[in-house]
């Protein structure tokens, strides 16, 4: 039998993918959800969820580098005052 549900988990706290029985178990603290996948589905998973790991690496460069600039204003502006006494 297969059951549909859409449930709110709450923060992730492990996870564990089997090797030799191809099945995923997601747990929420005391909560499990166990799901088995084929080769295209994992393929296709991994494939979003590095997407979105490309998307926070780019959000924080983005960031950084913003920094870095803020930075180096601030150092450069504080150069020019020591340079003015």
């Amino acid at each position: 039998m297969k059951v549909s549900q859409q449930i709110e988990a709450g923060n992730l706290t492990a996870s564990y993918v089997s090797s030799w029985s191809e099945k995923i178990e997601l747990y929420f603290g005391d909560d499990k959800v166990e799901f088995s996948y084929d080769e295209q589905q994992l393929r296709s998973l991994t494939k979003r969820l590095n997407e979105r790991i490309a998307q926070y690496d780019s959000e924080r460069a983005e960031e950084l580098a913003k920094e870095i600039a803020e930075a180096k204003a601030k150092e450069e502006a504080f150069s020019e005052e020591i340079a003015d006494e």
